[in-house]
């Protein structure tokens, strides 16, 4: 399925540059897949968040790339068949979690989706992953969840994945997703803030049962840190210009969308 500007996907436009600080929970949660975990693991030594980078630069080609959504989608396809295990259920567990924290974010930092636009978002996502061949996608938001549970409950570990990506979050060497952007200058007066958002964020923001599952500590001193943080997010996602805000592939999306409804 390709997505157009009758979608809610392109009238959302997808993450902005802020609500990036939530897409460590979601390579969190695949990591914790102990297959995914092995198929990545030298990767994620050389270059911890190269993965990441990569899931931003394709989910944008695969939602607002029209023509080259397609393509994308082979790409992909053709790129993870070479990896031991890699098949429906493992492109499903990675779309599943992908989306879960895309709506935790939108949740979280943006004003709230009527439950009808959460369903429609999540039909949209789940028809997109046909072009991956994931064919047993749940069929709704509550047979999603039932599904990342039961995950979580029969397959999850602590990973050696899940302890590189923990280290990463320190920001000892290289930045983060999206850290390109700033001036070098800046760095190192934004690394010290960046190093504390990602883990409050990836860690913060999984299900308790997740938590507990990959033995991550989070005390009530944390969840107020958290709020802090969303708190503030939301105040600085309301100061900058929207055109700044997205990037520019989503951002075009939603223009596109917005005319064909004027």
């Amino acid at each position: 399925m390709t997505l157009g500007p009758e979608s809610v996907t392109w009238r959302l436009g997808w993450y902005t540059r802020f609500e990036l600080v939530v897409l460590g929970r979601a390579v969190l949660l695949q990591v914790a897949h102990p297959v995914i975990a092995a198929a990545v693991r030298d990767g994620y030594r050389a270059d911890p968040f190269a993965r990441l980078t990569r899931t931003i630069t394709s989910s944008q080609l695969r939602l607002f790339g029209g023509e080259q959504a397609a393509r994308e989608a082979r790409r992909l396809i053709e790129g993870h068949a070479r990896i031991p295990g890699a098949g429906e259920e493992l492109f499903r567990w990675v779309h599943a979690t992908s989306f879960d924290s895309l709506l935790t974010a939108y949740r979280l930092l943006r004003p709230r989706l009527p439950a009808i636009h959460e369903q429609r978002l999540y039909r949209e996502w789940r028809d997109t992953g046909l072009s991956l061949g994931i064919r047993s996608m749940p069929g709704d938001l509550a047979e999603l969840r039932e599904y990342l549970d039961d995950v979580v409950a029969s397959q999850l570990a602590r990973t050696d994945g899940v302890e590189c990506l923990l280290e990463a979050f320190e920001l000892r060497s290289g930045k983060a997703p999206g850290g390109e952007h700033l001036p070098s200058a800046l760095w190192p007066v934004v690394r010290p803030v960046a190093a504390r958002v990602l883990p409050d964020f990836a860690v913060g923001t999984l299900p308790p049962a997740v938590r507990e599952k990959l033995r991550l500590e989070w005390t009530d001193a944390d969840e107020r840190r958290l709020r802090r943080w969303i708190r503030a997010i939301r105040v600085l996602s309301a100061c900058v210009p929207t055109r700044l805000l997205h990037y520019p592939m989503p951002y075009r999306a939603m223009l596109s969308a917005r005319s064909s409804r004027a």
